[in-house]
C-alpha cells in the first residue's frame, strides 16, 4: 500500500475530532439534529484550519444511513462514498472559474442523487471565481433543488460579492492556538511511535502559525530528518531558526553594543545558514519579551525559556527602561515591511539593526532640563528682537537714499524686553494722561502690540490696524476708528483672537479691549500729507519704481512726497515765494504698520 501522508491520515472525519472550532461544530450539529438545514454554507478562514474537511464530515452528517446525524457511523456505503462518488463533488474554485463551468454545475443540480439522500456541492477557493460565474451562480445559489447543497470555502471572504454573502450562512474558522496545535502533535506521535520533546513540539506548533496543517507537515519533516525521534537542534536547523540565545545576543548586540557589533553578530548568523523571517521573528520575540516584563515583572507571560535564557533575559530588561523598551519593540514591528516584503531583506534587516542602535542616543523626559532651556529660550528674544531692529534700520536707510524725490521707511520697531516674570505688575498710565492724551507707555503698548504682529505675520490683521489707534484708558485699552466697518472686521475670530493674544504679551496680563468709533476723522487719511500733495503722491505711486520699491519691503509705507528741486535754478536765487511753498509742506505722521 502507498504510504499516505500524515496530515492526510489523522484528517478527522467526525465531528468530535475537530480540534478548535467549537463554535462551528455546535451549530451545525444543532441545526442536522432539529432538521434545520440550510441550502448554502460559505465556511471562511485561513489555511490549514478544517474547512474542507469540516466540508466533507457536513456530507457525511447529511447522507448517513442512520441520519441526517451529527455522528456518523463511517462504515455505510453513504459514508465511505463522500470523497469518491458522484453525488458529493469537489470542486476547485482556481480552476473552474468561467461561466461554462457554472452553466454545467447548474444543469447537474437539477437532477436527483443517484444514492444519496442530499447532492452536495464543496466549491473550494470560492473567491477565484470570475464576476459572470458569481452572477451564474445567484438564482442556484438562492433557490437550489430541495436535494442541493451548496457548502463555499475560501480564504478571503472580502473578495466574494454581497450578493452571494447574503444567501449563505457564513461560518469563520479561527486560527488554532499553540497548545491545541501542540496537544495534536503530541497524540500523533505516541499514536505514531516517535519519539518527540516538548520543546520540540512546542517550536512547530508555534512556527504552524494557527494552522494544524501545517503543524502537522512540520512534524513529519521532524520525524523524517530525525529517524523516528524528534529534537528541538532539529527543528530549529530544519527551519533556520537561530535559537533563543542566538536571538538575545543579537538584541543585545544592537541595544547595548551599537551598530558595529550588531552588524558583525548579523552577518555571523546568516554565515550559519540562518533564515532571515524566523530570525526577524525570533528578534520580535525578544522585544516583545522584555516589554512585557518591564511592564508586568510576570515570567509566566514570556515565551519559553530555558533558565539560562530567563536570566540574561532578566539582566537585559533592566537595562533600559519600559518606555525605551516599547519604543524599540514598535520600531521592530513597523520595520517588518522592510524585512519580509521586499526584493532585499538583507539590507532591510541591517537597517532594522541600525534603527535599534541609533534609538540608544534618545533622551528620557527626566533629563530634559526644562527650567534651562526656558530660561535660555526667553534670553534670546532680547537678542532677535535687536537683531531685527538693526535690520529694518538699516533697510529703511538704503531706501532713502535710492529714492530722492519719494521717502519710504520702515517703522522702526518698538524695544521689546523679555520679560523676566510675569507677576510684575504693568505700568499703568497718570490719571491725567488717562484723560488726555496718551502717554509714551500707551503709545509703547500699541507699538509692541503692532510689532508682535508683524513677527508672527498677520499681514492681514496688520493692514487693518494701521487705520486704526489704541491707548490705554482708565485701565481699559481703547481702539478707535473712523469706520465701524472697520471694527466689525476686527471682530471676526481670526482677527480678534490674534489681536488679544498680542496684547496680552505686550501688557504681562490681561487688557479689556474696547471699540470706539472715532467722530473727529471719517477716512482714514495720513496724518501727514497735505492736500495740496495728493496729486504727487498718486503720481509717484504709478511710478513702475516706487510700486517695485513697496513690493520689495512689505509692510513700508509712502511718508512724504515732494518735487524735485529744479536743475537749473541756483539755489542761492531760488525765489522767496518757493522757499516758502516747500517750507509749507509738512513731513507726513508715520501711520502704524
Amino acid at each position: 500500500m502507498a504510504y499516505e501522508a500524515l496530515a492526510r491520515k489523522w484528517r478527522p472525519k467526525t465531528f468530535g475530532e475537530i480540534v478548535g472550532q467549537g463554535h462551528v461544530t455546535r451549530a451545525l450539529a444543532n441545526a442536522i439534529t432539529s432538521g434545520k438545514i440550510h441550502h448554502a454554507y460559505l465556511f471562511s478562514g485561513t489555511r490549514g484550519v478544517g474547512k474542507t474537511t469540516f466540508a466533507r464530515i457536513l456530507a457525511r452528517a447529511l447522507n448517513c444511513e442512520k441520519g441526517p446525524t451529527p455522528a456518523p457511523c463511517l462504515t455505510c456505503p453513504s459514508c465511505a462514498e463522500v470523497g469518491s462518488g458522484t453525488d458529493v463533488q469537489e470542486i476547485d474554485g482556481a480552476s473552474n472559474t468561467g461561466i461554462d463551468d457554472i452553466r454545467s454545475l447548474r444543469e447537474n443540480a437539477a437532477y436527483a442523487p443517484s444514492r444519496l439522500r442530499y447532492k452536495v456541492y464543496i466549491i473550494d477557493e470560492v473567491h477565484m471565481l470570475s464576476k459572470q460565474a458569481f452572477n451564474g451562480l445567484l438564482k442556484t445559489l438562492e433557490e437550489p433543488p430541495p436535494h442541493v447543497v451548496f457548502i463555499l470555502a475560501t480564504t478571503e471572504p472580502n473578495r466574494i460579492p454581497d450578493t452571494i454573502l447574503s444567501r449563505v450562512q457564513r461560518f469563520d474558522f479561527r486560527m488554532l492556538t499553540d497548545a491545541e496545535v501542540r496537544g495534536r502533535l503530541s497524540e500523533m506521535a505516541r499514536a505514531e511511535g516517535i519519539t518527540a520533546e516538548e520543546d520540540a513540539l512546542a517550536l512547530m506548533a508555534r512556527y504552524a502559525f494557527g494552522s494544524m496543517r501545517d503543524g502537522q507537515s512540520l512534524f513529519e519533516q521532524a520525524a523524517v530528518s530525525g529517524g523516528g525521534s524528534v529534537t528541538a537542534e532539529l527543528v530549529e536547523g530544519m527551519l533556520g531558526l537561530v535559537g533563543v540565545e542566538a536571538a538575545i545576543d543579537l538584541v543585545s548586540a544592537a541595544v547595548l553594543d551599537g551598530a558595529g557589533p550588531a552588524l558583525t553578530r548579523f552577518a555571523a548568523l546568516l554565515s550559519r545558514g540562518a533564515d532571515l523571517k524566523y530570525l526577524f521573528l525570533s528578534l520580535i520575540d525578544v522585544l516583545r519579551d522584555t516589554a512585557v516584563l518591564s511592564f508586568t515583572g510576570q515570567e509566566a507571560l514570556l515565551f519559553r525559556h530555558s533558565p539560562a535564557s530567563l536570566d540574561r533575559m532578566r539582566d537585559l530588561t533592566a537595562r533600559r527602561s519600559r518606555e525605551e523598551w516599547m519604543l524599540l519593540l514598535d520600531i521592530a514591528f513597523r520595520s517588518e515591511r522592510d524585512v519580509l516584503a521586499t526584493e532585499f531583506p538583507h539590507l532591510g534587516f541591517e537597517l532594522l539593526l541600525l534603527r535599534l542602535a541609533n534609538a540608544q542616543g534618545l533622551l528620557s523626559v527626566e533629563a530634559l532640563d526644562l527650567s534651562a532651556e526656558l530660561s535660555a529660550d526667553r534670553s534670546s528674544v532680547a537678542g532677535r528682537v535687536a537683531k531685527e531692529e538693526a535690520a529694518g534700520g538699516a533697510k529703511a536707510e538704503a531706501v532713502a537714499q535710492k529714492t530722492p524725490a519719494a521717502t519710504f521707511s520702515r517703522k522702526p520697531p518698538p524695544r521689546v524686553e523679555a520679560r523676566v516674570s510675569s507677576t510684575v505688575p504693568p505700568v499703568l498710565p497718570t490719571a491725567g494722561a488717562a484723560k488726555g492724551a496718551p502717554s509714551k507707555g500707551d503709545a509703547g503698548l500699541w507699538d509692541a502690540v503692532l510689532r508682535i504682529l508683524e513677527g508672527k505675520k498677520k499681514t492681514v490683521l496688520l493692514g487693518l490696524l494701521s487705520q486704526m489707534r489704541g491707548e490705554l484708558r482708565e485701565g481699559e485699552f481703547v481702539i478707535t476708528c473712523g469706520h465701524e466697518m472697520m471694527l466689525d472686521r476686527l471682530k471676526e475670530k481670526d482677527k480678534w483672537q490674534p489681536l488679544l493674544t498680542a496684547l496680552e504679551e505686550a501688557a504681562g496680563r490681561v487688557v479689556p479691549v474696547r471699540l470706539s468709533v472715532s467722530t473727529e476723522k471719517k477716512s482714514p487719511e495720513p496724518d501727514g500729507v497735505a492736500p495740496g500733495d495728493a496729486g504727487l503722491e498718486r503720481k509717484a505711486l504709478e511710478e513702475p519704481a516706487v510700486l517695485e520699491i513697496l513690493r520689495t519691503f512689505e509692510g513700508s509705507m509712502l511718508v512724504k512726497v515732494q518735487p524735485a528741486p529744479p536743475v537749473e535754478a541756483p539755489r542761492n536765487e531760488a525765489a522767496p515765494d518757493e522757499d516758502a511753498a516747500e517750507a509749507e509742506i509738512p513731513e507726513a505722521v508715520e501711520e502704524g504698520e
